[in-house]
């Protein structure tokens, strides 16, 4: 029963703590269900119309040309015919950090 004293007291000292729980639970849910790894700098085509912030793409675990939207869902292949899809996006990264 102490856990669920301890689970009280953290919630009473940090009123977001379920929202925390909550965003976490769905995070985890986003990447088990897609299969993505981490974010890539590049943003979503579709949630970016209208000048709107686009959801960021997830890359995909195995298959590195493909994306996810995590605010979308939306699933993309990405192809450059001029860089290889890694190196498009390490170029972006560079990019940003300037």
């Amino acid at each position: 029963m102490s856990g669920i004293k301890d689970f009280l007291e953290a919630v009473q000292n940090d009123p977001k703590l379920l929202e925390k729980l909550q965003l976490k639970t769905e995070f985890d849910e986003f990447k088990e269900k897609y299969q993505v790894e981490r974010a890539s700098p590049l943003k979503c085509p579709a949630c970016s119309q209208w000048g709107q912030t686009g959801g960021s793409l997830w890359i995909h675990k195995t298959e590195k040309d493909i994306f996810v939207c995590r605010k979308c869902k939306l699933v993309w292949k990405v192809e450059c015919l001029t860089l290889p899809t890694q190196e498009l996006i390490i170029k972006m990264k560079e990019i940003q950090k300037a």
